[in-house]
């Protein structure tokens, strides 16, 4: 139940995504009149943009200007790297961005920021000034085109370009804080339940990388220096939480390598962090050095997976190889893009394709990691079931030793004076003194140990248990407990310990039920014919709740697994279980074959 609720989920989650996708890849803009200013004078030259400076002086003074026809209504869409910006009109000043004292000193140069800014309505055309001075922080510098045209055409056109971006970061911070929250819980089942706390701090870093790329959201978020550390930070340091979730997951036998990767990013970040805090190296510096880190730890942390894979068999890292290598190439995509390529993309846009399909592919992965995570658990909460039921046999065993060792004793003890009895028999029978002989007889007779522990069934470890749980229900008050079983010491391929799994489960059940009812009582027996073996007890309930999916709710706190483990004895065996409780009496009955070759029920 779990694994289907858990695939439903994900198919959400990927319809979601792939809709979007497709959505935002559709041609929004339809007869969108925004039109797109990219001739500009440039000291004296005719220049086009995008263009990209470089060597140049520090707060060098970069002048464009255009001549424009803005009509009733119209608006500028303007955008700046790193650089202040004094915009003009027909030489009056419309809007200015990143002068000394408006952003924190710290950043050294304006962070980027988008703008849209309302144009003057003359009626004749307008002389357009752009005023920019170069950054400190960078060697070159890129002029990006400026369009024009009514808010909403412009609001349109930014949509169908920027919004998957906007879209998809929304969605991958959202997935962020949800398995954060989801974390805890796993947790406390499952102490691995720790990797969803990674994973979904991978993706709440991407998340908050594209969303601060995006130059959609600044028309929303009129925040740049915000904007600026989450851009950065996130790109910085997704990589440690994608390979601390791999660790986790994977559980790989050589280890050491990725640990110390993640502590070199980690010291890698921290470095960056703390120069752009002092004012010494911004961010937008330090990015140079993650291009070259985060590529080559992704690449690393899959060629780990790979020699996982081929060294150990682990089919995990198998499962892992294919998702890591899309993304490894998306960052390498991403990083020629940004030093060679220079396609007209939003930036990040190769890297989010790659997060796209590793999510995807994650996703799927993640829900049989939690399929196998809850069947493990399930697995050692039987295991240690059984071997409980073991030590409990070894106890009564070992109660049955002692009583049989002291009545060896006694035994020894009477043949010694075996002799002496005889002795003083002949003695009585010589005197003829019948009397006294029969009183002596008596008495020996009276000497001899009893069997206080009648066998239930002839195979001695479900006697045992059995044993054991008969003298639970006694000290429980549970007076009317009748337990018949036959059971032979052979019982084909049926293992013993399986054997006492199903009988104590169902005693200790019984017992359990028993404390809520009126009028206790339990009667099991059990029934051998064409090797078939029939199990069934009645026992007093209280009122109990029934599941969806059949299964009873259990009194105990963390929640019991007798009637899992009984129907998983049962199917092994060609065989099957059956529970119901009808005016407070509940109903076990299991059959089991003796051979596993028999052809089972349906």
């Amino acid at each position: 139940m779990i694994k289907y609720r858990l695939f439903f989920l994900i198919g959400i989650l990927l319809v979601l995504l792939f809709g979007s996708t497709m959505l935002f890849c559709l041609d929004l803009s339809g007869t969108n009149s925004t039109q797109s200013i990219s001739q500009w004078e440039f000291d004296g030259q005719a220049i086009s943009l995008p263009r990209t400076l470089s060597r140049l002086a520090p707060r060098s003074s970069i002048t464009l200007t255009a001549r424009i026809l803005p009509e009733d209504g119209d608006y500028l869409y303007l955008k700046t790297v790193y650089m202040p910006l004094k915009v003009y009109a027909d030489g009056q000043l419309i809007y200015e961005y990143g002068q000394i004292g408006s952003y924190p000193a710290f950043l050294l140069d304006p962070p980027t920021a988008v703008a849209l800014i309302a144009l003057p309505h003359t009626g004749r055309p307008v002389t357009l000034e752009m005023e920019y001075l170069f950054p400190t922080q960078r060697r070159t510098a890129t002029l990006h085109p400026v369009l024009m045209g009514t808010s909403g055409e412009i609001f349109v056109q930014l949509l169908s370009q920027m919004g998957f971006s906007l879209f998809f970061s929304i969605v991958l911070i959202t997935m962020g804080i949800l398995l954060s929250l989801v974390a805890p819980i796993l947790i406390r089942v499952e102490k691995s339940g720790i990797s969803f706390f990674w994973l979904g701090l991978f993706s709440f870093c991407v998340g908050i990388w594209v969303l601060g790329e995006c130059n959609l959201t600044g028309i929303f978020i009129k925040n740049p220096p915000i904007l600026y550390l989450m851009a950065f930070t996130g790109l910085f340091t997704f990589v440690v939480p994608l390979i601390r979730f791999g660790l986790i997951v994977i559980n790989f036998h050589e280890s050491k390598l990725l640990l110390w990767n993640c502590f070199i990013v980690e010291t890698a970040v921290s470095g960056a962090l703390l120069l752009q805090l002092l004012g010494i190296m911004a961010l937008s510096r330090s990015m140079y050095l993650f291009h070259v880190l985060v590529p080559m730890s992704l690449a690393l942390f899959s060629g780990c997976i790979l020699f996982e894979s081929i060294r150990y068999q682990n089919p995990m890292a198998r499962r892992f190889f294919l998702p890591m290598s899309v993304l490894g190439v998306a960052a390498f995509l991403e990083v020629n893009n940004y030093y060679l390529f220079h396609l007209p993309v939003q930036k990040s846009f190769f890297f989010q394709l790659g997060v796209l399909v590793f999510i995807v592919m994650v996703s799927v992965i993640c829900g049989y990691f939690i399929q196998d995570m809850f069947v493990l658990k399930l697995q050692n909460q039987q295991l240690a079931y059984e071997i409980s039921l073991m030590e409990k046999q070894i106890e009564v065993q070992t109660e049955r030793y002692q009583l049989f060792a002291e009545t060896s004793a006694r035994i020894r003890q009477q043949r010694h004076d075996l002799r002496h009895h005889i002795a003083v028999i002949r003695d009585y029978l010589h005197n003829q003194e019948c009397s006294q002989l029969t009183a002596y007889l008596d008495k020996l007779y009276a000497d001899i140990p009893e069997n206080t522990s009648p066998a239930l069934c002839e195979n001695q470890a479900v006697n045992a248990i059995a044993l054991h749980y008969q003298a639970m229900a006694r000290k429980a008050g549970i007076d009317s407990c009748s337990i018949c079983l036959d059971i032979p010491k052979n019982v084909g391929e049926i293992s013993d310990n399986e054997l006492c799994v199903i009988v104590g489960n169902l005693l200790e059940n019984a017992i359990a039920a028993c404390e809520k009812a009126d009028s206790p009582f339990i009667r099991m027996k059990s029934r051998l014919a064409d090797q078939i073996l029939t199990i069934t007890m009645d026992n007093s309930c209280g009122p109990v709740e029934k599941l969806s999916d059949g299964s009873f709710r259990s009194s105990k706190k963390e929640g019991g697994i007798g009637l899992i483990s009984v129907r998983s004895v049962a199917k092994r065996h060609n065989g099957n279980s059956r529970f119901e409780t009808q005016d407070g009496v509940f109903y076990s009955s299991v059959y089991l074959h003796l051979f596993k070759n028999s052809q089972g029920i349906s």
